[in-house]
């Protein structure tokens, strides 16, 4: 069970190549080339191609049928009129059940999907470019250039730009843990194949080339669980056909960074697996000539990233170091004749100070620089430094030697002064990203005490009666119920000077989104570029959007008007679009402005199904009275909650917590808390038991699952406070996780029980599961629930 879906298909321990009917087909040719590499025997299955037909070590066979042992992954690189129907069912029956397509059909992706779903095969593909794992010596793959072996992983749908910059990371010594060229998914979806990539040990960093993302709520759940372990870059093709501000907003709540070119990833690429945080303070350059570092510089005030301006003091001493021997300033310039050292005393002076974050060193080759010295001396900077080092060495020949070796000691290294500051602002960027995607806000509409039944009531009324376009009198009940009161008074009593234009609408990919822009005042002022975010919106969100408008301050009628916007479009899917206008705010937080509303019907089955990033499902929100007859609030964890589960593991006994975790840990580490308290609601869920004793809260049980990443079964644990149990609140946490991941589509629930701990198996066979011996460890039996149509029905009746 702690094998990933996905490991047969992109982490294959031993393949089988499909070779079609034509022996001499370019890409079945160009795939052996590719897979003799590795001085491994191939296993051929089909035509014996014109490649390697002298080759002994090559094992060929007809049929998959005549296989002698079993095979992870078979690839389908030949032409062939053979229905892809039966090609599935074959493996399937060789007990193949990973399949990479590197050619093409015609045959419509329904039937596909069904095939494969009928014989339990998943497809990578078709038209894929291959994968690549060069630790593990696999290569199956079309690129020239075959991925040194390293730290970063790669997924592109593009074949050709994978080759492009496996090509180019090469060349600066740039290695890969994994590439995926996924080619045209019909089967595994960008969203999975980036589940096995956040969960592989092997990759520590993760770039993406999009051209579409499938569906967007699993899409989003699934990077920002990557990002969330790990540094993710992406690069998307014509912004997906969203709106390009929309894409940024949704890749922002994600901790994930965007670029705009596919250089941007390259120099994405060496501070992805290298850099270190950025501390508190500024970007300095040092060279040892003027051109680079304005290159440099003229870059930074692009992209509006601010450089080390010295203080008097640091100055001074940085001046001594230089003893008229080049310019101190943001970019200060050392001549070329000077010592290794100088620059390197430089770089050490100026991360001294609490002014500097961070120093990147840039070096044209020359005849006076003794790059051996240079380099022991910034290996040993960096060991005793905790602030981040960069280094640009611009040229080739030796140079590029030296930017791998670098690299390799943990330094991010690069080639060209752009691509150097356009590293260090993706790992701002991440940073700030990082902040946004650790929030998991609520609609707010249940604090607000809003009723939504009654607001939901209003709009299908007049959607029946067909008013589809609403007058602000129609909308103003609706309005109000939000909080959102407009009266008239004079725009002088405004707390902002200029208007505010705030509006909620549908974006093609990622649904409702909320913009803002300011301007349109008395005064003629023009407005402001519009900011972008995506709801549900909480404080800290609404915050941000505020500071990308207004001056630094406080804004609290901007805040609340921001949050009951985001509680209505949460809430109300049959808005499709308000504009509120010309909008001035008082301090009682009355709206004086222009509305105009857009209504449609909504046939979503479920809440929230209109939103790319889900709330806090506080549908599932409930209250239990224990045989006891006290009381409890059973509910999704939350961020906030990870003091309550620290104290609740730490308050358990030993035995208990050696039966949950199967380890003698005394309390869970600050990773372990984030991890069980930061959740995403799409993927996993949470289920916490919260009792009130002496006016505090106490976490007394909880229930959790987490995907599989195969589309039907999740993995589950159960635990309570050994003095709350046989009060049934552990059927009841098991009831609530039943509902809620069949609710999210989950057919099967499976759980790693302990062979000693037979009161869990009990309690397991109780609730219907199966008990089976876990075939990979003795100590272990493995639970097995199916979540059928008929046993969810029957607990709902219950």
């Amino acid at each position: 069970m702690s094998q990933h879906a996905l490991q047969a298909l992109l982490a294959p321990s031993s393949t089988v190549v499909l070779t079609g009917q034509d022996a001499a087909d370019p890409i079945l040719t160009a795939l052996l080339k590719a897979l003799s590499k590795n001085n491994k025997g191939l296993t051929l299955v089909g035509v014996k191609p014109h490649w390697g037909a002298e080759n002994s070590s090559i094992q060929h066979y007809s049929s998959l049928s005549e296989l002698t042992q079993p095979y992870d992954l078979a690839i389908l690189a030949g032409k062939t009129t053979q229905p892809m129907s039966e090609i599935i069912a074959a493996c399937s029956q060789a007990g193949i059940h990973a399949l990479l397509m590197l050619s093409w059909t015609g045959e419509p992706p329904s039937d596909i999907q069904h095939h494969l779903r009928q014989h339990n095969v998943r497809l990578l593909g078709p038209n894929s470019f291959g994968i690549c794992r060069p630790k593990q010596g696999i290569s199956a793959w079309l690129g020239l250039t075959h991925p040194l072996p390293g730290r970063l992983a790669l997924m592109s749908q593009s074949g050709t730009v994978a080759s492009a910059l496996v090509d180019w990371a090469s060349w600066q010594g740039i290695g890969f843990s994994q590439v995926v060229a996924m080619g045209s998914p019909v089967d595994v979806m960008p969203s999975q194949v980036l589940d096995f990539l956040s969960n592989d040990f092997e990759s520590q960093a993760i770039l993406m080339y999009l051209q579409s993302v499938g569906q967007p709520t699993r899409f989003l759940s699934s990077l920002r669980a990557a990002s969330r372990s790990k540094p993710v870059a992406v690069v998307t093709e014509h912004n997906l056909g969203a709106d390009p501000r929309v894409l940024d907003a949704a890749l922002m709540r994600t901790g994930a960074v965007r670029g705009r070119r596919l250089n941007d990833l390259i120099g994405a690429a060496s501070v992805m697996t290298n850099a270190r945080r950025i501390k508190e303070g500024a970007l300095m350059i040092i060279g040892n000539g003027a051109g680079p570092g304005e290159l440099a510089a003229q870059r930074a005030a692009e992209l509006n990233l601010s450089l080390l301006e010295p203080d008097q003091v640091l100055r001074e001493q940085l001046e001594n170091i230089v003893d008229q021997r080049g310019h101190i300033g943001p970019v200060s310039t050392v001549w070329a004749s000077c010592p290794s050292d100088v620059f390197v005393d430089l770089a050490q002076t100026a991360l001294n100070s609490k002014t500097c974050g961070a120093v990147l060193l840039m070096l044209s080759p020359t005849a006076l620089i003794d790059l051996s010295s240079f380099y022991e001396q910034v290996i040993a900077l960096h060991r005793k430094q905790k602030k981040l080092i960069m280094v640009c060495l611009l040229g080739g020949g030796d140079i590029v030697s030296m930017r791998t070796r670098l690299n390799e000691a943990g330094i991010p290294t690069f080639r060209t002064p752009e691509t150097a500051i356009e590293g260090f602002q993706f790992l701002e960027q991440f940073q700030r990203n990082q902040q946004l995607a650790k929030q998991s806000p609520d609609s707010n509409a249940a604090s607000q005490q809003v009723n939504i039944e009654q607001a939901r009531k209003h709009l299908k009324t007049f959607i029946r009666q067909g008013k589809t376009q609403l007058c602000a009198a129609d909308f103003a009940p609706v309005l109000a119920l939000f909080h959102l009161s407009f009266a008239q008074f004079p725009r002088s009593q405004s707390v902002i000077k200029a208007a505010l234009h705030v509006r909620i609408f549908r974006d093609p990919v990622f649904g409702t989104a909320i913009g803002v822009a300011l301007g349109g005042s008395d005064q003629g002022s023009p407005q402001k570029s519009e900011v972008v975010g995506l709801p549900p919106l909480n404080t800290l969100l609404a915050r941000d959007l505020i500071s990308q408008l207004l001056p630094p301050g406080n804004y609290p009628q901007v805040e609340a008007l921001l949050l009951n916007v985001s509680s209505l479009a949460c809430e109300l899917p049959e808005c499709q679009t308000l504009q509120l206008s010309k909008l001035y705010i008082d301090q009682y937080d009355c709206l004086n402005g222009d509305i105009a509303i857009t209504l449609a019907p909504c046939s979503n089955a479920r809440r929230y199904d209109h939103l790319a990033i889900q709330p806090y499902p506080r549908q599932w929100v409930s209250h239990l009275t224990l045989r006891d007859g006290s009381n409890t609030t059973v509910r999704p964890v939350r961020p906030e909650d990870s003091s309550l589960i620290a104290d609740f593991v730490r308050g358990m006994s030993k035995e208990t917590r050696y039966l949950r975790f199967i380890s003698n840990i005394e309390e869970l580490t600050p990773r372990m808390l984030s991890s069980m308290s930061h959740i995403d609601y799409d993927r996993e869920m949470a289920f916490m038991a919260v009792h009130q004793i002496n006016g505090k809260e106490r976490l007394i049980g909880t229930s959790r699952y987490i995907d599989n990443f195969d589309d039907q079964s999740c993995e589950f644990a159960v635990v309570l406070d050994d003095e709350f149990q046989g009060q049934g609140l552990a059927s009841y946490l098991m009831k609530q996780l039943f509902l809620a991941a069949s609710d999210k589509g989950i057919r099967v629930m499976k759980g790693i029980v302990l062979a000693e701990n037979k009161r869990m198996i009990t309690f397991c066979k109780h609730l219907g599961f199966s008990i089976q011996r876990d075939p990979d460890d003795i100590s272990q039996v493995i639970a097995t629930l199916n979540l059928s149509k008929s046993f969810i029905a029957k607990l709902e009746k219950n």
